[in-house]
């Protein structure tokens, strides 16, 4: 069977699958090599690192993340990683998200938007009893000199790990979210990741479209708190699930449309579902040919 050799910030491993689950895994390594690039615009720094952060406290208790991370100074810059089902790496970084930007000295965070801004309005008060997260115990990958390792690299650079490592997500075996449960709820493992699951941003998408006129043209419609255009949204949503050209170009077949942006806002759940979901769009590709 083909193996490919992979490489996400610096942890280095092999996978063995098909060619077309390696060319796929390639293609959310190039995502994910996009995620670290913003970190080492963000940050000055020549290396992002995988970190595997253990025992943080939330609202529904202690979890584990697993995240990418830069450091210049005392500064600690964080992009989380996510888990999914939706392609065989079984992780994604989420295109959208901010930077996040926390000082070791003083305890204070901000964020930075994927253009490099620095998100306005932010108060950059320390972390608090009110905050999402913080360590519980020792803090892993906070305390290190500007330019040096980690300490315990080990437990940081575990990569994937508990949190669908490679091994676990490899062509044939299902990846799992941090609590190791397949059937653990959506919910939940936004709650782990800080990153919404694919499959939530396809119904906040499908939510937001569907207060325009079914006729309305994707191209003419804006969504959401900034009014990003809806055709730009769904291509984005297909990079964050990991679709490429190819995969994109079967769900054009089936939908009968040339580009997003001339996609009727009454299409727009269906193609959204279609890229979320393979068997869905196996299914309507069978039917088309029977």
């Amino acid at each position: 069977m083909p193996a490919g050799r992979f490489t996400i910030g610096d942890l280095t491993f092999e996978l063995d699958g098909s060619l077309k689950e390696l060319a796929h895994c390639q293609a959310i390594i190039r995502e994910i090599n996009q995620a670290e690039y913003r970190l080492q615009r963000a940050s000055g720094a020549d290396e992002v690192k995988v970190i595997y952060d253990q025992d943080l406290e939330g609202e529904r208790g202690t979890f584990d993340k697993m995240r990418l991370r830069a450091y210049d100074g005392a500064l600690n810059y964080t992009l989380d990683i996510g888990t999914t089902d939706n392609n065989p790496l079984g992780i994604y970084v989420g295109y959208d998200k901010n930077i996040e930007v926390y000082n070791r000295e003083t305890g204070q965070t901000w964020e930075i938007t994927p253009d490099g801004d620095e998100v306005e309005g932010q108060n950059r008060s320390a972390r608090s009893k009110g905050q999402d997260e913080k360590p519980h115990g020792k803090p892993h990958g906070d305390r290190q000199p500007r330019g040096g390792s980690p300490p315990d690299k080990r437990r940081q650079t575990a990569g994937p790990g508990r949190q669908a490592s490679p091994e676990e997500a490899a062509p044939g075996s299902s990846a799992t979210s941090s609590s190791g449960s397949a059937g653990q709820s959506a919910a939940a493992r936004q709650a782990a990741t800080g990153t919404p699951e694919p499959e939530e941003a396809m119904n906040m998408l499908i939510k937001q479209a569907s207060v325009h006129p079914d006729q309305q043209l994707a191209e003419n419609t804006t969504i959401g708190k900034k009014e990003e255009p809806l055709d730009e949204k769904i291509r984005g949503f297909a990079k964050f699930c990991g679709r490429n050209r190819e995969y994109l170009r079967r769900v054009q077949a089936v939908q009968g449309f040339e580009d997003a942006s001339k996609l009727q806002v009454g299409e727009v759940e269906e193609t959204l579902r279609l890229i979320f979901s393979e068997q869905r769009l196996r299914k309507r590709e069978k039917n088309a040919s029977g």
